[in-house]
């Protein structure tokens, strides 16, 4: 792997984007890789080391490695078509070593999902709590309250302090596929508070084209 081979403006931004989130040493390449079924396909690989930050995700790397996956192809614009996958490689202190695959299409899935997030983001932030409400499905996938999550949200707002202007910091995504075969994207980022920040997730269709949300996880 090698920091030498010729990358784009965007293509640089996405590494740099990396290094401002995580710190430590983050090094690339671009490969091809073999596919019987789509042909040969072209991926740009992330390994990052030396770096603190993930060491608290050894056990479970699908967070930072989605969040590198991510935070790089957000940067990327026409380069999107020239890759068939982001490849992130996450090399701990101890020298253990992880590697996941992104599709290119499914961080484009995640990246039109992000409208949602973002959305409730902005209604916690304007304190329009009772907005959110007719987005929950409470009954489908998880069973609950909605009109409790609504109010314990709410009430936990002063405790945490105003949403900042910066919002939000995109901290990773996973997949699971539900008993009814639909693919379940829970998405994990910080709210910017000017308290406290807290962590907050959101669950939704991957392949969903509407506002539905079927949980929202809001915590310290």
């Amino acid at each position: 792997m090698s920091n030498f081979v010729s990358i784009t403006d965007n293509e640089d931004k996405g590494v740099k984007d990396i290094l401002g989130f995580f710190g430590g040493e983050c090094r690339y390449s671009i490969g091809v890789s073999a596919s019987s079924s789509e042909g040969n396909g072209k991926f740009f690989e992330l390994e990052l080391s030396k770096c603190e930050a993930i060491e608290q995700w050894k056990d479970d790397p699908q967070i930072p490695s989605s969040n590198m996956a991510y935070r790089f192809f957000s940067q990327l614009k026409e380069e999107r078509k020239n890759y068939n996958e982001i490849r992130s490689v996450l090399i701990f202190k101890d020298g253990k070593k992880t590697e996941a695959k992104y599709s290119v299409k499914e961080l484009q899935l995640v990246s039109n999902r992000m409208n949602v997030v973002k959305k409730i983001v902005n209604l916690i932030k304007e304190k329009k709590f009772d907005a959110i409400k007719p987005m929950l499905n409470d009954s489908s996938v998880f069973h609950y309250n909605k009109n409790t999550l609504i109010k314990n949200i709410e009430n936990a707002d002063p405790e945490f302090g105003n949403i900042t202007e910066e919002g939000y910091r995109f901290w990773g995504y996973r997949i699971n596929t539900t008993n009814t075969g639909m693919q379940l994207l829970h998405i994990s980022l910080v709210l910017i508070r000017d308290k406290q920040s807290s962590t907050f997730s959101v669950d939704l269709d991957l392949n969903g084209t509407n506002n539905e949300v079927y949980l929202l996880n809001y915590k310290l």
